[in-house]
Parts: C-alpha cells; sequence; structure tokens
C-alpha cells in the first residue's frame, strides 16, 4: 500500500461506494468516509470495509471537503480525494504507484484526468470529458477553494501530472442525473454571483490550472449574451472540439450537459438578479430565501 488517506464523501451512495472502494483499497492505507447522514446502506458498506466514518451536515462539496481536512487526524503522507461514483483504472493505479515511489519528490500535489462514462460510453472528447484535476496532495499542502460548484484542490508547491484517467460512472438513471443538474444550476448560479466581481484576473491566476477553467467562464464565457452563450458552448464542445465523435452518447451528453444545464444557470442567475431588484435585498438574502442555504 502506498501512504495515503482516501477520503470519500457520500450521501447515499449504496449504488457506488463499494466499486469505489475495491478501485483503491490495494493501494491506500485508510479509507474515510465523510458522510451527510445517507439514509440507504452506505454506512453498512463502508464497514464492511473498515472504513471510518466521519458525518457531517452538508452545504455544498468544498465545505464538506474542509470540514474533512479539520476534523481528520491523518497519519499518513498524502491525501486522495474520491466520489462515490468514480473510481480508480488499473493503470492509474499503477502508476501512482510508481510515481510515490520516487525518493526525492518535488511536488506537492497530482493531477488527473477525470473521464466521464455516460450511458457506457466513454466520453473521450469535447472538452468536457477528459479533463484534468488534482486529487491527491500531501497532507498541510493543500485545501478546497471556497466555490459552490466546480470547486478544486489548491496545493503550494509543485504538481505532477500522471495521463491516466479516474472515471466517473454514475449508475443512477437519467431522471435523478437531470435532478442532480437542476440542483448544480443553482449552484453553478450563486457561484457565478459571489465571485463574478472579486475574481483575480491577473497572469498568475491564468497560470493556475485550479483557477483556470474559472478564469475561461467569468472572462470569456459570462461575458457573451445570456441564453445564447448555452448554445455558442454547445457547438463548440461538440463540433469545434469533436464531441461528434463519442456517438449518440456524446450527442445527449453535450445537449444536456452544456445547452441545457448552462441555459438553466442563467435562468438562475436572472430569478436571483430580480428577486433581489423587486425585493431590495443583499444577494446572501436572495440565496437564503429562494433556496434555503443558510451558510454562504
Amino acid at each position: 500500500m502506498t501512504d495515503i488517506t482516501a477520503i470519500i464523501l457520500t450521501y447515499n451512495e449504496e449504488k457506488h461506494l463499494e466499486r469505489c472502494i475495491l478501485s483503491i483499497k490495494n493501494l491506500v492505507k485508510k479509507i474515510i468516509i465523510v458522510d451527510s447522514f445517507s439514509s440507504d446502506k452506505t454506512i453498512n458498506i463502508a464497514k464492511k470495509y473498515n472504513a471510518e466514518i466521519l458525518q457531517n451536515l452538508f452545504i455544498n462539496q468544498s465545505k464538506q471537503i474542509n470540514w474533512g481536512l479539520d476534523n481528520i487526524k491523518f497519519s499518513t503522507e498524502w491525501i486522495l480525494r474520491i466520489d462515490a461514483d468514480e473510481f480508480f483504472t488499473d493503470k492509474l493505479e499503477e502508476q501512482i504507484r510508481i510515481k510515490l515511489k520516487v525518493d526525492n519528490q518535488n511536488f506537492n500535489g497530482i493531477t488527473l484526468n477525470r473521464k466521464v462514462r455516460f450511458f457506457n460510453k466513454d466520453i473521450n472528447f469535447g472538452g468536457v470529458s477528459p479533463h484534468k484535476t488534482l486529487r491527491i496532495w500531501k497532507v498541510g499542502s493543500g485545501y478546497c477553494e471556497d466555490a459552490w460548484m466546480d470547486e478544486q484542490i489548491i496545493v503550494k508547491g509543485e504538481i505532477l501530472h500522471i495521463n491516466e484517467s479516474l472515471i466517473d460512472h454514475n449508475l443512477n438513471n437519467l431522471s435523478w442525473w437531470i435532478k442532480k443538474h437542476k440542483s448544480y444550476a443553482i449552484r453553478e448560479a450563486i457561484n457565478y454571483l459571489l465571485i463574478k466581481d472579486n475574481f483575480e484576473s491577473s497572469k498568475a491566476s491564468v497560470l493556475d490550472p485550479a483557477k483556470l477553467n474559472k478564469y475561461y467562464k467569468l472572462k470569456i464565457y459570462y461575458r457573451l449574451p445570456k441564453f445564447i452563450r448555452p448554445l455558442l458552448l454547445f457547438l463548440y464542445n461538440y463540433f469545434i472540439r469533436l464531441g461528434i465523435l463519442c456517438g449518440w452518447q456524446g450527442l445527449f451528453f453535450y445537449l444536456l450537459q452544456t445547452l441545457w444545464f448552462r441555459f438553466l444557470v442563467d435562468v438562475n442567475i436572472n430569478r436571483i438578479k430580480k428577486m433581489i431588484k423587486i425585493q431590495k435585498i443583499t444577494l446572501t438574502e436572495a440565496i437564503t430565501r429562494k433556496f434555503g442555504y443558510k451558510k454562504i
């Protein structure tokens, strides 16, 4: 085993958790479940594999990850963050073992390729998948940025990239996926409104992989006309970034992930702005009243 503690965030993940644990159990020394009070068999599955279990009320992924970092007593050198509906490939596990055996390690974080599997089809083109994500870092050298969506781990020091894939394959049905992304659209709208005036756009930010995607969204995408930009994004991802090569699954995925989802984000941005204007309230008050979030 490598000197890694894995953190898995869960809420009713009985369909996915065992697959996730089995893909990493021979790689990591310890598995810690940070659960949001699941009501299914999630906890029983975690206990089956001797995972340590912590529970905390969920607000968003960023706050949940940082709560875990603050409350876990790490005894390993490295931390792995993985979602319950994700799993490691054998090649990824092998490369991580190789890289962490190096004696003179001059890096504090490791990025991987996160690849979406949609209707049992790997989405290999189109920009959304695969994409680079930082999931392994040295204890004490990283934290999760405070974001409502697309949260990234911020690491001090050098970053190593492993060109192998972490697979994101959710086994729930399409109606569940749509319901989840309706919630994501609200959180993306909140995230945009909270950071749009305060995002650092310096050269250093552009060179930071954790901030690069946000830079493109805020400085390019969100400056395009509302309700038209989702169509432009779909055309860009599907044709120019070659999402068209992913078969009918790719078409369906990019219609939902870019066109429909991003349109819904714009709808929620409009709703929140309208509420602020009509009721003469702050952004925080609008978010609390309309969506029930108590901590912003």
